[in-house]
């Protein structure tokens, strides 16, 4: 699995938390002038124009903001998305520094090592902490360890981490919506909206919350049955013989 998933994930919450927190930082940042922004030292590495203006102007954030994580959060996966995991490195070093006890900054640091030797390790270690960390109190470290048994492709291990926290946390959705999310990629469509239920029955869910769980559900059914349409159509593609050929008209011979 790319890192496209992960990544998109956390991305939009992170960016609307920052530009509500710093409006106006943003929009100064949008009157600088372009030649205040160093050039690219390698042309023919260079990005589109849209495509580059918005590191730039995360790179300036994160400079004029250095106690704020969120635009340094931001430029770490910027530059992750597009591939430089160097410069991804660089930024999360200084993540690490500042704030090497935020979730974020370690989500980081696994999305980075997905892929890589420090993969199996990575996922060894954050099994360590879990085991250590009293119940009630390792939601988030739970969270993590889910999603990267997920993401290693040990599917049924995260099932019963996801399971497991939900029972030591039944105040909180997210590890029931994670598994919602699990079960409907493996398309297991049933149990998907078996688990939806049941976080939308949780007696501390609002009742906001509960007709946002209502809509995702009736969404997840339409998206499986347009799937399912367009397999039954394939399958009849395959199964249906060739339409016949014409035959060449012949003039009769007198």
């Amino acid at each position: 699995m790319g890192l496209g998933l992960p990544l998109a994930l956390i991305t939009g919450w992170l960016v609307a938390q920052a530009l509500n927190q710093h409006p106006k930082a943003d929009q100064k940042t949008n009157q600088q002038p372009l030649s205040r922004i160093k050039p690219v030292e390698d042309q023919a590495k260079q990005k589109a124009p849209q495509a580059i203006e918005p590191e730039q102007r995360l790179e300036q954030l994160a400079l004029s903001h250095p106690r704020e994580w969120r635009w340094r959060m931001l430029l770490t996966q910027r530059k992750l998305q597009r591939g430089d995991r160097d410069g991804a490195g660089r930024e999360l070093i200084t993540l690490q520094a500042l704030w090497p006890n935020r979730p974020e900054v370690q989500n980081l640091q696994l999305l980075l090592d997905l892929g890589t030797k420090r993969q199996a390790t990575a996922l060894e270690q954050t099994y360590d902490r879990f085991k250590k960390t009293p119940k009630g109190q390792r939601l988030t470290l739970g969270l993590r360890l889910a999603d990267l048994q997920r993401l290693s492709g040990q599917d049924n291990a995260a099932i019963a981490t996801y399971r497991l926290i939900a029972a030591e946390s039944p105040k909180n959705m997210q590890p029931l919506l994670a598994l919602a999310l699990l079960h409907r990629d493996k398309g297991q469509r049933q149990l998907s909206q078996e688990v939806l239920l049941r976080a939308r029955n949780n007696l501390s869910v609002s009742e906001k919350n509960k007709q946002t769980l209502d809509q995702l559900a009736v969404r997840w059914q339409l998206d499986s049955f347009r799937k399912g349409e367009e397999r039954t159509a394939k399958r009849l593609l395959n199964v249906l013989p060739p339409p016949p050929k014409a035959r060449a008209e012949t003039t009769p011979k007198p």
